[in-house]
């Protein structure tokens, strides 16, 4: 596969079903998530090194992507690495959907068969509407892996399959997301209380060494030394080399206040669980006692704990856990609506109580399909533009003998972590460029195979966040493309040099208030919240220059 599709592959990684600042980690592509590689010489320059995949630091393991090349591969050689780009980025998003479907059926199996019919059918409802599937299931994100590990294990946990408990939490927490392994802990208590080892500790053995030698090995081959890039990671986020505050800080509501957005009811029946467990337990709800069930959903009580007491929130941290979520709130409506007739059945009859709690279980369910859908609806509307946008780069002809100095730079300022890859690029000659704004943190640069390629180490990159120099392109007059955002007040830009070629509204955080650009509403969303709107510039001198360049060249060929 060409290095094109490689490398737009980790790109990828940061962007899932990204439709807003922060829904899966936008900044991840600087910083955390991109750990691009350009295995041959097709894209080199179009792909961009982060601090993770620097040498130095080496932080994130090659493995992770290349497990998405079996399916991102086959359909670059159909499709083409380069015409077919985006067809590859829609294909592998599919596959995504489809391995996090597979990990849900999985439990949902196992609570068909081990609580019951109806609350396994209230978990399928909950996992199609919710927003937050909506754009957890699809991104090419560590969370998302491990959260399709944890899923499976928690159906394993129920069906008391303890080989395939270790399995599942080695592949999600070694080739996924290592600070995750916190989830798991709930999981090696059980098998440490109830397990056999002669039955997980072979099979953990077996499931580590498999894991962790074919990690080793592409460590060393992209690298270009003997690392480990797990303990590394580790070393540097949990021993105290790294800061991630460096990055942004929230406070305690911080996974509250995100959890409603893309859960809304979910989250609260979630939570209180645990509460519904203790009354099955004293026989309360007339339900029975389920050890296992609390067992099962412990990873989210744990995780959510984690996560909040670190000082850099992320929203894709609750990735991990949001199938779980919707089981529990699914448990949860279950117990409250036997609760709800045992208790009314003793003040009317029978049959008015069952109608009264089905009634009430309903409307609760319905609020939370609507819910759901309008926030999935409203990241799409509001927050859609940079992919749109981007969709929208013109393709000028290249010549045939282009020469690696004749470059299409596509340049972005301070918008530049809202990038959705460079599948979107359309054509080889393309290179996102960075130009000075208002951003003064470290920024990508481009892979470059004088410099050792993925063994480099390039001094732009730093644990401290700061930016450098040489990752600046050379002006705004050298840009091709540009794509910024322009408020409602902002002058046009000089029409002189530039030329509006497409536009795409974008709600204005700062203006519109948090309920209406949270949720759309058909009508009056539009008269409550503010448009801003994202623009791609075409440089006239430049772009007319190189189609003049280009004609020529395939005329005199």
């Amino acid at each position: 596969m060409r290095s094109s599709t490689i490398g737009n592959l980790f790109i990828t990684c940061c962007m899932g079903m990204d439709y807003k600042r922060g829904s899966t980690g936008c900044q991840e592509c600087s910083r955390q998530q991109v750990f691009l590689m350009f295995a041959m010489q097709t894209c080199a320059k179009c792909q961009v090194h982060v601090l993770c995949c620097s040498a130095q630091y080496a932080l994130r393991p090659y493995l992770y992507l290349l497990l998405h090349t079996t399916v991102a591969a086959p359909a670059a050689l159909w499709f083409g690495s380069e015409s077919g780009k985006v067809a590859v980025f829609h294909i592998t998003k599919a596959s995504l959907a489809f391995f996090s479907a597979v990990s849900e059926a999985l439990l949902y199996r196992a609570v068909h068969r081990h609580l019951s019919p109806n609350i396994a059918k209230m978990f399928l409802l909950l996992l199609c509407v919710s927003s937050g599937m909506f754009t957890s299931a699809t991104s090419l994100l560590p969370s998302s892996f491990t959260m399709y590990t944890l899923t499976a294990a928690s159906a394993a946990v129920l069906n008391s399959d303890h080989r395939r408990v270790v399995l599942y939490a080695m592949v999600g927490v070694m080739w996924g997301w290592a600070v995750a392994g916190v989830a798991f802990i709930p999981y090696a208590v059980l098998l440490l209380l109830v397990g056999n080892p002669m039955v997980y500790l072979p099979a953990g053995v077996v499931f580590l060494t498999g894991t962790v030698v074919p990690m080793i090995g592409c460590d060393r081959l992209f690298y270009g030394k003997w690392t480990f890039s797990l303990w590394n990671f580790v070393c540097y986020n949990v021993f105290g080399g790294g800061d991630s505050a460096l990055y942004g800080v929230e406070g305690p509501s911080f996974y509250m206040r995100n959890g409603l957005n893309n859960l809304n009811f979910i989250l609260p029946l979630g939570l209180i669980y645990p509460l519904v467990a203790l009354l099955d337990l004293f026989q309360v709800t007339g339900n029975e006692w389920r050890p296992r069930v609390l067992i099962a959903l412990s990873p989210i009580y744990v995780w959510l704990a984690a996560i909040t007491a670190l000082p850099h929130k992320e929203e894709r941290f609750m990735y991990v856990i949001y199938p779980l979520m919707c089981l529990a709130a699914a448990t949860t409506l279950a117990s409250f609506r036997t609760l709800t007739s045992t208790i009314l059945g003793k003040l009317f009859s029978r049959r008015f109580a069952r109608w009264i709690s089905r009634g009430a279980t309903a409307v609760v369910v319905i609020a939370i399909v609507v819910l759901s859908l309008s926030r999935s609806i409203a990241l799409v509307v509001n927050y859609g533009a940079p992919m749109r946008l981007y969709s929208q780069l013109p393709q000028i002809p290249e010549e045939a003998n282009m020469t690696n100095s004749d470059v299409v730079s596509v340049c972005v300022g301070d918008e530049w972590y809202r990038y959705p890859s460079s599948f979107f690029l359309p054509g080889s000659s393309y290179r996102l460029q960075f130009v000075k704004s208002g951003f003064d943190g470290m920024l990508p640069i481009a892979f470059n195979a004088s410099q050792g390629g993925t063994a480099a180490s390039p001094a732009q990159l730093n644990d401290r966040n700061e930016g450098h120099p040489d990752t600046y392109w050379n002006s705004t007059a050298d840009c091709h493309f540009m794509i910024l955002m322009q408020q409602a007040d902002e002058p046009q830009p000089d029409p002189v040099h530039w030329e509006v070629i497409a536009k795409e509204p974008f709600v204005e955080g700062s203006r519109s208030p948090p309920l209406w650009r949270a949720l759309y509403i058909p009508v009056l969303s539009a008269q409550h919240v503010h448009w801003t709107h994202y623009i791609l510039l075409s440089s006239k001198t430049l772009v007319d220059r190189q189609k003049n360049i280009n004609t020529e060249g395939v005329k005199s060929a």
